[in-house]
């Protein structure tokens, strides 16, 4: 876990690196790890395989990033409920996010991080506009301010 202040943070990162923007999340999971950032957690499409580490060791916050289609400019970010980032996901999740989580509500905060794709094509690569937004997530993220993202 990363540890900001009095945070005990974990991060997860989604999406399906098959889908060009989608993708952003496993960009920025290694960003973090090569600025040795500890906690994160590349769930791909499958966050449900990382409950169990949630159960034994609880964070006090929870941070998702993922690509979601908001209708803003490629690129912007927004924060997001969980409840939001299931009407947004560009990729749908096996199991909805909202209803994987809801047994821990009220026992951690839970913040997503929703990055505004610009292409989900099978087999393109990242936009320069996301590229660039997973540089800014992962300088948040170290620098302990993912709370300053606008909400949507």
């Amino acid at each position: 876990m990363f540890i900001w202040g009095e945070i005990i943070l974990k991060i997860w990162c989604l999406g399906n690196i098959l889908l060009g923007d989608d993708a952003v999340g496993y960009r920025v999971a290694e960003l973090l790890l090569e600025k040795n950032i500890s906690g994160v957690v590349d769930c791909g499409t499958t966050p449900e395989n990382h409950i169990a580490l949630l159960r034994r060791h609880p964070p006090s916050t929870l941070l998702i990033v993922d690509a979601a289609d908001m209708g803003i400019s490629p690129g912007e970010l927004r924060r997001l409920s969980i409840e939001e980032l299931e009407a947004v996901a560009t990729v749908s999740h096996n199991i909805p996010v909202s209803l994987l989580l809801s047994p821990f509500a009220g026992k951690f905060e839970i913040i997503v991080l929703g990055i505004q794709p610009a292409v989900t094509r099978l087999g393109a690569p990242l936009s320069e506009a996301v590229e660039n937004a997973a540089h800014r997530v992962a300088d948040l993220i170290e620098r302990g301010e993912w709370y300053t993202v606008e909400k949507m």
